[in-house]
């Protein structure tokens, strides 16, 4: 029976591989926050509300059934910090850290898990590359500490706020939004130095690790990838769009009407950062006007960076499609600074738009039959839990806590293709990385379209 399986195992993909290890990680977390030693009451948690979470966590979403500070204690909250930290970092991280504390090397097959979880163009680099990142997520996310201890601890006492500190620390970077206050950050709002070290330390987590060390490397190499300067273009062209949109519907919606200028830039900025992926509310997004629903629905289906600790269909993706396009308009080959943009990427991206379309249109159909929606709201109630949970980002308008059975388990699914990617998911059902050669040719017919 055990060789059986053993063999089995080896001829899994590598998707497979990614996807067996993020969902073993959910089941164990799972299973962990049922017990009674993880809630507050001392009681079983029911299962399907601690997969939930598990998967929301390990998935960096923020999106929860049951109030995290009110339901969980040290124990728990310690589980859904560590999953995060998995989920963020990806599992693989955690395997070459176990591989390094050993002293040991990892296989080959190990190696192409490795390069394909995190992106990487080259086998030698992987290895390398994870180190890093272990590294500078590690420093990054002690700096934040460090910055939320200078209020958490003269508000909540040495010990507590220093595990208030590592906790949202972690959570913000990892692109998570799990809280332990009860309401996300919707007490800061007049609290820059929380409010804009959470956005930075979102901002850090959602550029990629590629993009910082391509950054941190450049004194050296006197030179940026390609990759580098198109994500931070486009992250700071969507940046500063969605900033200037917030800032004109809710200046008119009046939702900071009682702060002053400078805090209500702080939070207009922070609303811009935080569909990014990472799930932190600086307000109730009941009260947010349409048009803010509107960008924040688009913000959150864009997501972050590719080989960050965000989802999404990600900026790259949307960027390469939107230069695809200008240049079809021109009459003239996809470029980007004078570099051409390969077929496959264009491909590639157009595929991962369209299938995310698919999924959020899908499950959203579902919800719409399945979840009951308040009389004072529209179809954005449904969309804004679905559009959070493909991008792993953790915003909603309340329907989180009134899921059913079947829309929790939607929504599950939901966030796990959206964590691993949408391409590893439906590749980890057997189908190929690679395209095959057909073995037939069929002639072009005519089509009429547009």
């Amino acid at each position: 029976m055990i060789k059986t399986l053993k063999r089995k195992f080896k001829k899994l993909s590598i998707p497979q591989y990614i996807a067996l290890g993020f969902a073993m990680t959910i089941l164990i977390g799972g299973i962990l926050l049922s017990l009674p030693i993880a809630s507050r009451s001392g009681e079983w948690t029911p299962f399907l509300d601690a997969l939930f979470t598990a998967t929301s966590a390990v998935c960096v979403t923020g999106q929860v059934t049951l109030n995290t500070a009110a339901h969980w204690n040290y124990f728990g909250s310690t589980v859904i910090i560590t999953l995060i930290e998995i989920g963020g970092l990806g599992f693989m991280s955690v395997i070459v850290m176990f591989f390094v504390f050993l002293g040991k090397k990892l296989s080959l097959k190990q190696r192409l898990i490795l390069q394909d979880a995190i992106n990487s163009e080259k086998l030698s680099d992987s290895q390398y590359l994870i180190r890093y990142i272990i590294k500078f997520s590690l420093t990054v996310q002690l700096i934040g500490a460090i910055l939320l201890s200078i209020d958490f601890i003269p508000r909540f006492g040495l010990w507590k706020g220093i595990y208030f500190s590592l906790f949202h620390a972690i959570s913000a970077f990892c692109n998570a939004g799990f809280d332990l206050f009860g309401n996300s950050l919707e007490g800061f709002t007049q609290n820059p130095l929380v409010i804009l070290t959470i956005g930075g330390l979102i901002v850090f987590g959602g550029l990629g690790f590629i993009v910082w060390h391509d950054l941190l490397h450049y004194k050296k190499n006197k030179k940026l990838l390609m990759h580098t300067k198109l994500t931070l273009v486009t992250t700071l062209s969507i940046l500063f769009a969605s900033f200037l949109l917030f800032w004109l519907s809710e200046s008119r919606n009046g939702t900071f009407a009682d702060l002053p200028l400078h805090l209500q830039l702080v939070n207009y900025l922070f609303m811009a950062i935080t569909p990014r992926t990472a799930g932190y509310a600086n307000v109730n997004y009941a009260m947010v006007s349409s048009m803010g629903i509107f960008v924040t629905i688009i913000l959150m289906f864009i997501g972050a960076s590719s080989g960050s600790t965000g989802g999404g269909v990600k900026v790259t993706t949307v960027a390469t499609i939107f230069l695809y396009v200008k240049g079809k308009l021109h009459d003239e080959e996809p470029r980007f600074q004078n570099r051409k943009i390969p077929k496959d990427r264009v491909v590639k991206s157009v595929m991962i738009v369209f299938i995310g379309l698919m999924v959020v249109i899908g499950a959203s159909l579902i919800l719409l039959i399945t979840e009951t929606i308040p009389e004072r709201y529209g179809i954005e109630y449904v969309l804004v839990e679905v559009f959070s949970c493909f991008g792993t980002v953790g915003l909603t308008m309340g329907l989180t806590p009134d899921l059913t059975a079947i829309g929790k388990i939607v929504l599950i699914i939901v966030m796990f293709a959206g964590r691993i990617g949408l391409l590893t998911f439906f590749l980890s059902f057997g189908g190929r990385s690679e395209p095959k050669e057909p073995l037939i040719r069929y002639p072009e017919g005519n089509l009429l379209v547009g």
